[in-house]
């Protein structure tokens, strides 16, 4: 399921009167409806092993911001309301936040000040995209730290509620060649539920030995252009497979989330594959599902009471 929405009119940029290409603000108007009406898609997220009392928080992801331009800061500032909108409970942002070092110093400050105004109770994870090191990672990771995030490089966090542990795990990019899955594992044990935020798809190799909850991607931009059934015509750039583009897909004994971006680069093109925030449900693979209701079964039968799930009743 999506929802669809469109930039506030007055804050599309045109062009002024008095510029040779004011005539064609009919066109600009159609190109900017194209590449600005942002989709909202929401996925029940199958998480392996997830406890419980994580089941039904609600996240959200934004990815591959480019901001590049004015309207593509216009962009971030709609999808931060949109994403406010959803009143998630956790926000994942999974890197390249800018195209090149001119821009990212002209937009730096309107960049922190938009992610500022994110404020889920459980907190905002960013890592780092292939784009965010050929620029400066540490202004970059400075001003998301500024804005209230936690910034993930070959890190993990635990998160805990009602004595149950969920850890956000961030890995480096793959192809700047800074991906150490191993020290982002670092003290998550094999029993332990995971998020795994990594902005390649084509990491998903180098981490399935650490046995992740579920991934969640960007770098594809879902391909640029689509086509229905078929999918994008763009030869596959991913190891992995070009169906990895978007969306929720299987790989091997996890699931990977693939967000369309909200930028597009090296053109601002998009055909039939608009800008996307991610909203999650969290849920549990139908086999944890099923051991969480024998244990609740098997508890209830001794007389004891527990806390039920939504999702187990």
């Amino acid at each position: 399921m999506s929802d669809c929405y469109d930039l506030d009119p007055t804050d599309r940029q045109w062009p002024a009167e008095s510029e040779p290409w004011s005539r064609l603000r009919p066109l600009h108007w159609v190109w900017r409806l194209i590449t600005d009406q942002i989709e909202v898609t929401s996925v029940d997220l199958p998480v392996r092993r997830l406890p419980s009392e994580f089941y039904g928080l609600v996240a959200c992801q934004a990815s591959d911001f480019h901001v590049d331009s004015e309207a593509d800061l216009h962009r971030l500032q709609q999808a931060v309301r949109i994403i406010n909108g959803q009143s998630p409970d956790l926000v994942f942002l999974t890197g390249d936040y800018f195209s090149d070092c001119k821009s990212m110093w002209r937009y730096i400050g309107e960049f922190r000040q938009a992610l500022g105004e994110l404020k889920p109770p459980l907190g905002v994870f960013a890592i780092a995209g292939n784009h965010d090191h050929s620029l400066s990672f540490w202004t970059i990771a400075q001003a998301l730290r500024n804005s209230g995030a936690c910034v993930l490089a070959n890190e993990n966090h635990s998160l805990e509620l009602k004595g149950s542990r969920l850890f956000i795990v961030g890995v480096d990019d793959l192809w700047s060649d800074r991906a150490r899955p191993s020290c982002a594992f670092r003290g998550v044990q094999p029993d332990d539920c995971t998020i795994l935020l990594v902005h390649n798809p084509d990491a998903a190799p180098y981490v399935r030995h650490l046995k992740p909850g579920v991934m969640l991607s960007g770098h594809t931009h879902g391909g640029l252009i689509r086509i229905p059934v078929y999918g994008s015509p763009v030869r596959s750039f991913l190891r992995i497979g070009r169906q990895f583009y978007s969306g929720l897909n299987r790989y091997k004994d996890f699931y990977i989330y693939t967000n369309r971006g909200l930028g597009a680069f090296p053109l601002s093109l998009r055909i039939n594959c608009r800008p996307e925030v991610s909203l999650f449900k969290l849920t549990g693979w139908p086999r944890d599902m099923q051991i969480e209701k024998s244990r609740a079964a098997r508890v209830e039968a001794t007389g004891l009471r527990i806390r039920s799930s939504p999702l187990l009743t």
